[in-house]
């Protein structure tokens, strides 16, 4: 009896285990169907606005660490 009950506990873990994993993925397809989409266009026209913002981001970075950089530098050789 003993040997049965603990065969049975890890079947019964692992059922619980599959059932559990079986109604998640079902409540993450009924979430799916509830997403409103883009369009090809939009995911396009979203793109675009992503990497424009990016490289305005990535010049401002490079011009400022550039003029820091170069005032610090300037402000060491003046005090040496």
């Amino acid at each position: 009896m003993a040997a049965k009950a603990a065969g049975g506990g890890k079947l019964g873990f692992l059922s619980r285990w599959a059932g559990l994993a079986v109604e998640f993925l079902g409540e993450v397809k009924a979430e799916l169907t509830k997403v409103a989409w883009p369009t090809k266009d939009e995911t396009i026209a979203s793109t675009w606005v992503i990497l424009a913002a990016v490289a305005v981001v990535s010049v401002w970075i490079f011009l400022t660490d550039t003029i820091s950089s170069q005032t610090l530098s300037f402000l060491i050789r003046s005090f040496n």
